[in-house]
């Protein structure tokens, strides 16, 4: 932590430290979890492997890892899960050193025949979803049928996934599949997909001049307040000393003798 010398504006400091790399990844910059292959549901046995990202960040980094609230470190930032069991289940969080914690990533291992993944459940419109009719020991599945709201959306003989460019809210709903393994029927779990709308630009484009303008604006004002209380105190010590050397400098007039 530097030491902030004596009479310098505060300001002026506290902008160094914000600004600065380390102030910046400190108070800005968060950890993130993600997930290869990228799917939230995967079936058990299936393998994951968890990577605590950043900026710059390297693989060799040592990571702490928080698994529904237990917490361990790794020597590097990548945790595999060779074969997922239903403890493998819950919430993810993970943190490098230097950084914050990360938002939390919940992962669901379930035992089934068939389940529906996506690339994520919530996304933004212009986004791009992908949804797979997973099967467990990826076995083979045939006569494929997409479902969304209860409405066909594709059918394939043979399992293909489907890739949805440019989302839009009109995307947004349940969708699930239906297939063969082995001859016999299955269905998945239904999965809820949102799609959100941007946020508009001008609720927060202005912040990005505000904040900035409102510290130069302060530092203006600190770093005036602080030339004029200077300047104040130089007067008033120079004041002080021209008083003292008239004291000394100024004839003091002298008692009359004593009468005879």
């Amino acid at each position: 932590m530097p030491t902030i010398p004596m009479g310098a504006p505060a300001l002026l400091w506290i902008a160094l430290l914000l600004f600065s790399p380390d102030g910046m990844s400190a108070a800005i910059w968060k950890s993130k979890v993600s997930l290869n292959p990228p799917w939230r549901k995967i079936l058990k046995g299936d393998a994951v492997t968890l990577t605590c990202g950043t900026n710059g960040s390297s693989e060799d980094q040592s990571s702490l890892w928080i698994h529904n609230g237990t917490s361990f470190t790794t020597n590097n930032s990548r945790w595999h899960i060779v074969k997922a069991r239903m403890q493998d289940s819950g919430e993810y969080q993970c943190r490098i050193k230097g950084f914050a914690i990360s938002e939390p990533v919940y992962l669901n291992v379930i035992s089934d025949w068939l389940i529906i993944q996506a690339s994520a459940e919530v996304m933004m419109e212009g986004e791009s979803l992908f949804l797979r009719c997973h099967s467990w020991k990826n076995l083979n599945v045939f006569k494929v049928i997409y479902y969304k709201d209860n409405k066909a959306l594709k059918y394939w003989y043979e399992n293909h996934n489907i890739s949805i460019t440019n989302v839009t809210e009109g995307n947004s709903g349940i969708y699930y599949c239906v297939g063969r393994i082995q001859r016999l029927p299955y269905i998945s779990n239904k999965l809820k997909i949102i799609v959100k709308k941007p946020y508009p630009q001008s609720n927060y484009f202005w912040l990005q001049f505000l904040i900035p303008l409102l510290v130069v604006i302060l530092f203006a004002v600190d770093t005036g307040l602080l030339i004029s209380t200077q300047q104040q105190f130089t007067l008033l010590l120079k004041m002080k000393r021209t008083r003292k050397r008239n004291r000394f400098t100024d004839p003091q007039p002298k008692p009359d003798p004593p009468g005879n």
